[in-house]
């Protein structure tokens, strides 16, 4: 389905949340008081993590899944692990995977995401158990989505330290606590989204000026720092040695259809340019923001064919900022 024009390295993942998303598609935005009535659905297994492996793969890379798998509905993430040439190291455990709803209509779309693994214990998984298929396997490691419930919020700061002594390159993309332990043990990259940035560092931000000057903070923690704003693009920034620096770069117009996975999408096709060379390059920057824009073409977490990437990469611009 992908060609590929870069050089090869391998990848693995860690989802600690996957999730089947659901995609209803209604004919109309309801009301309070309405019956939803579902004109057609799309079920896709996913969860960030999977999202961004499945890119990968597509995209001829070598790529291992690590993470927390439910076995009563283990099924469909198997056959689509199986069918784009993930390795899966999943680690099982029992109960089902969680699944997530997208509602999309004309006239607008809204969520709705359950916890993970409500009844996770501390026997269900360890550390090693999720870090040995990475460092075993991969240069790069990508961390991504949300935590259990009952999982310590340093998780991913535990994990990404057990990498880094391992000689793997980890890169995280989540929100909230997770994320704030995550980037005190400095990743090579992160990914967070305007709100999650704003949580982060405890300051609005909306101005080019606000969002520049984010990246120049969180660029004290980590060589790359992407911040995305949906339509509004993308504020990607650069640690090189002692100079820092940031770029705006836009989101080509599209009829958006689903905005599930689209930033999994970006991220993916980010990396897939970025390493292992980690230059500086305006194509990558171009290339991401299209990728997460096709995303938004189709419905569930299904990736759109790469021909669209590069054509929508035609239009984006990239501006620097510092």
């Amino acid at each position: 389905m992908y060609t590929n024009n870069a050089h090869m390295c391998s990848f693995s993942t860690i989802t600690l949340a996957p999730a089947e998303d659901i995609c209803f598609r209604l004919a109309s935005f309801p009301k309070p008081g309405d019956v939803i009535k579902v004109s057609a659905e799309t079920v896709t297994p996913g969860g960030k993590g999977l999202n961004v492996a499945r890119w990968l793969s597509g995209r001829g890379h070598n790529v291992r899944a690590s993470g927390l798998l439910g076995s009563d509905n283990e099924e469909s993430f198997m056959e689509m692990m199986a069918e784009y040439g993930i390795e899966d190291f999943m680690k099982r455990i029992d109960g089902a995977t969680r699944a997530n709803a997208m509602f999309v209509s004309p006239e607008g779309m809204f969520k709705i995401n359950k916890n993970a693994f409500p009844n996770l214990s501390d026997n269900d998984w360890s550390y090693e158990q999720l870090v040995k298929p990475c460092i075993e396997g991969s240069d790069i490691c990508i961390l991504a989505g949300s935590l259990p419930y009952n999982m310590p919020q340093d998780a991913y700061a535990e994990i990404i330290v057990l990498l880094r002594s391992a000689g793997v390159t980890a890169v995280l993309d989540t929100s909230g606590e997770a994320l704030k332990y995550g980037v005190a043990v400095q990743p090579c990259m992160i990914k967070p989204n305007r709100e999650e940035c704003s949580e982060l560092l405890k300051r609005s931000i909306a101005s080019d000026e606000d969002f520049r000057d984010a990246a120049l903070e969180l660029l004290d923690s980590c060589e790359c720092v992407i911040i995305s704003d949906g339509a509004g693009g993308s504020w990607f920034g650069f640690r090189e040695l002692l100079c820092k620096s940031v770029y705006h770069v836009s989101s080509p117009e599209v009829e958006v259809l689903d905005t599930t996975a689209a930033g999994d999408a970006l991220l993916a096709e980010f990396c897939h340019h970025y390493f292992p060379g980690r230059q500086v390059s305006e194509e990558a920057m171009r290339y991401a923001s299209a990728a997460g824009a096709a995303a938004t073409t189709v419905y569930g977490a299904e990736y759109p064919p790469i021909s669209q990437v590069e054509q929508l990469a035609r239009y984006v611009n990239v501006r620097k900022l510092s």
